[in-house]
């Protein structure tokens, strides 16, 4: 936005930008309509429920969307929507974020994803919400194709071009916001006219539907036992013994054993140096996916010289942060699957592991957490799935601290039930501290 864009504040979540004498609205409630013919009488319905007069409507061939606002929050109509605008000219996946006045903390937020605006990421807030917002999308895992972002957030991406995107020659009529008008249009009533004709011979229609949703939910059947058959192929190849199907139920069947955890993280972080160009080790972090490493800048030394000389050793080039002077280094691992194994009772299992630990002179903590099932999706056509049975094993969190590495102290442990989530070590006064972080399975 230039100097000449200006926010009038409607409500928490609504907002107003100005910008070339146009009105942008942001905060709108984005909901997806399902009636391709219906659409503005759904769209009624949902503005009546919730006391909401003003719309956008986007349509696009994969959603047909509206985004709701109130009169009461002092927009009109012929206003624009700014998640619609940017849509309309973006395409269907992205994530963008600008700042709004150059000398307020204020940043504009806007994502699309599979063709529609993401609910709660068409906003304005401080340049620490948005960035969390943007962070919160990526840990959903969701990837978009492209991402525009203000060089200060320090997150990838490119800067977005918010001037050549608002100025009025692209401005659309479909990007305007209009009134809900409850009730039936002429059109509408011509819809139902044509729709009476239809319904006389919407029994075969009826009927050739209901065998379509029948082939669909055949289908979707065959693709989620597909997609089990493959699991329990890779289980079986990764942990070179033949799986049951009822290892795909047991959660610690599908991670890394102890022993490959502990060896692949350390192979790794034994092997990163305490100084690189100046930059000095502080801590890393496995998580069995990857190992992070944070290094601190001292004296003269510069993220020009550290990039050079990681070039080629880790997965990815450094991600600096506080200003520059802390820089995180990234190895991918991939690390096979333990399979499933027989868990003893609680009792047992927790006396021989805390044992263990307690002979290497460790204070381990062993907590009894929650197991929740995950809850099957239904089959499209096809009524939800009754809740899971109640799970057959108990879970309980490990977790301690020690000055000796995990390669020590796990090394030969009792192993059955137990798999790692993390390994940190931070450097302290010339030493590293090791943490450790676990689950137990038992029965």
């Amino acid at each position: 936005m230039t100097d000449n864009t200006s926010r009038s504040a409607r409500s928490a979540r609504v907002q107003v930008l100005q910008h070339r004498g146009k009105s942008f609205v942001t905060g709108l409630r984005w909901h997806p309509l399902g009636s391709v013919t219906g659409h503005m009488k759904e769209a009624r319905q949902y503005g009546r429920e919730h006391q909401l007069d003003i719309v956008a409507i986007r349509r696009t061939p994969a959603i047909i969307q509206a985004g709701f606002v109130a009169r009461s929050d002092d927009v009109t109509k012929g206003m624009y929507s700014l998640a619609a605008t940017l849509a309309g000219q973006l395409g269907d996946s992205w994530i963008a974020a600008w700042r709004t006045e150059s000398d307020l903390d204020q940043y504009a937020l806007v994502a699309v994803y599979q063709g529609g605006v993401i609910s709660g990421c068409d906003m304005i807030g401080t340049g620490a919400e948005v960035r969390r917002r943007v962070a919160q999308q990526r840990s959903r895992g969701i990837s978009f194709t492209h991402e525009y972002l203000p060089l200060e957030f320090e997150m990838g991406g490119q800067p977005l071009d918010i001037e050549e995107l608002l100025q009025p020659s692209n401005l659309k009529r479909e990007y305007r916001l209009r009134p809900l008008v409850f009730g039936l249009s002429k059109a509408e009533l011509m819809q139902l006219v044509i729709l009476g004709v239809i319904v006389a011979a919407g029994v075969i229609g009826w009927a050739q539907w209901q065998n379509h949703q029948a082939q669909i939910a055949k289908e979707a059947a065959f693709q989620a036992e597909q997609r089990r058959l493959e699991e329990l192929a890779r289980l079986q190849k990764e942990s070179g013994v033949e799986q049951t199907p009822q290892a795909l139920e047991h959660p610690w069947a599908k991670r890394p054993s102890v022993a490959d955890f502990i060896e692949d993280c350390s192979n790794v972080i034994y092997q990163l140096p305490l100084s690189i160009q100046g930059w000095q080790f502080t801590s890393a972090i496995c998580d069995g996916s990857q190992v992070l490493s944070s290094y601190k800048r001292s004296g003269n030394s510069t993220a020009d010289k550290l990039i050079q000389a990681t070039q080629g050793h880790f997965s990815d080039r450094p991600a600096f942060f506080d200003e520059g002077n802390t820089a995180t280094l990234k190895f991918d691992l991939s690390i096979p699957a333990a399979g499933d194994e027989p868990l003893k009772e609680a009792i047992v299992m927790l006396a021989n592991l805390s044992s263990w630990l307690h002979s290497f002179t460790q204070s381990p903590v062993l907590k009894e957490v929650p197991v929740v099932v995950p809850i099957q999706p239904a089959i499209p056509g096809q009524p939800a799935p009754p809740p899971p049975p109640p799970p057959q094993w108990k879970l309980f969190e490990l977790h301690y601290a020690t000055g000796i590495t995990p390669l020590d102290s796990l090394s030969g442990a009792p192993g059955q039930g137990l798999r790692l989530r993390e390994i940190k070590t931070e450097y302290k006064s010339g030493h590293l501290i090791w943490s450790v972080i676990g689950d137990l399975y038992a029965k």
